[in-house]
């Protein structure tokens, strides 16, 4: 077992903290862990199918054992259940088992989970405790840190949520183990964007270490969630509102959720879309003047090592239309993040349509 890796999150202008916990099979101790931010004895645990089928009976009796009286809310898997019929059925189920704010919510599962889950805590009675425990390599590193939660809408992704923070976020590499390659592939994306926008070392790190990494060798996949969770609590800590400096975690996510809604959010997972977002944004730097040829080529490779997308083939007037809906939109003018070199993002707006339009164009595969 990995020695125990704890980070703390201290948002200022709530003025609380709350704590990230790291190390293999750290899950099964997850009754003993709420006890230091949880006094009451109900818990709702809110999984997906497939989580629940491979890991929900252990987090249940940890919980039992410890005390706690455990109520279950299994949805099905995927992005389609990132809805108000699910987030209203949650309602109703806390409601009829006499919930109130001195209980608590636990997400076991992926971003999906995470963010129904706390927009549920969010919103019942104005809010009571969550606790995130991420089992997939997107969740640990990006949704389950910085209190970002949401719910869809058929007219964009997350367009209905809130900033709700968690009590404690346990993060245990062992879950990964079973995850399918696609879906550890998307949690590499996140990573990669980490290392772009604020840390040269760590995107030169997964350069080198790919071969490991993909072998889930314990000392890099430690390395890589701990650094990159380290990346965004300073960010969320500095900006937890999205005011300012949070707008750096939103690189390749222009482009990205563009492409996730022209299709329906069927084609292309998160971490997909947001590669082929990354590879837009860098290729604009370059366009622009602002970011060498050698910081693209490293992009290019960096993306392409971890057998991610490089392009797609859906309507590059659609993709640009859908850019508009986009929630970082101030103005009716679209605000890029880009890199000027690896590891140094910044946010510039009104860059000519006609130049992103051939962005776009040229990302045709």
């Amino acid at each position: 077992m990995m020695s125990r890796q704890e980070l703390k999150v201290n948002i200022s202008e709530t003025k609380r903290s709350y704590p990230i916990i790291i190390a293999n099979n750290i899950s099964s101790q997850i009754g003993s862990l709420i006890s230091d931010c949880y006094r009451g004895n109900k818990v709702l645990l809110l999984s997906d199918a497939n989580v629940s089928g491979l890991y929900g009976a252990g987090i249940v009796s940890s919980l039992e054992k410890a005390g706690y009286q455990v109520l279950e809310y299994i949805i099905p898997a995927g992005e389609k259940s990132k809805s108000y019929h699910y987030l209203r059925k949650g309602y109703d189920l806390l409601v009829d088992n006499n919930f109130n704010r001195d209980n608590l919510i636990i997400a076991l599962g992926g971003g999906v989970v995470g963010d129904l889950a706390g927009f549920l805590a969010a919103t019942f009675m104005r809010g009571i405790p969550f606790v995130q425990l991420p089992t997939s390599l997107l969740a640990q590193v990006d949704s389950s840190v910085g209190g970002k939660t949401a719910i869809n809408h058929p007219a964009g992704k997350n367009m209905i949520g809130a900033f709700y923070q968690p009590e404690m976020v346990v993060i245990d590499p062992v879950f990964l183990k079973t995850l399918v390659p696609r879906e550890f592939k998307t949690g590499m994306a996140e990573i990669i964007k980490h290392g772009l926008i604020a840390d040269q070392g760590l995107a030169d790190y997964l350069f080198e270490r790919s071969k490991n990494v993909f072998k889930l060798e314990k000392d890099e996949l430690s390395h890589i969630i701990y650094r990159s969770c380290q990346i965004k609590a300073a960010i969320v800590m500095e900006d937890e509102k999205e005011k300012g400096k949070r707008a750096l975690l939103n690189y390749g996510h222009t482009i990205g959720h563009a492409l996730e809604a022209v299709t329906a959010y069927k084609k292309y997972n998160h971490g997909e879309a947001v590669a082929i977002g990354m590879l837009g944004a860098v290729r604009l730097a370059n366009s622009l003047g602002l970011l060498e040829k050698s910081d693209l080529q490293f992009t290019e490779e960096l993306i392409r090592l971890y057998d991610l997308p490089l392009g797609h083939q859906e309507d590059p007037e659609a993709i640009f239309t859908a850019l508009f809906r986009d929630k970082k939109v101030k103005n009716d003018s679209l605000r890029w993040v880009l890199i000027d070199r690896i590891g140094n993002a910044f946010i510039r707006e009104g860059i000519d349509h006609s130049l992103i339009k051939r962005i776009l164009e040229g990302l045709l595969c």
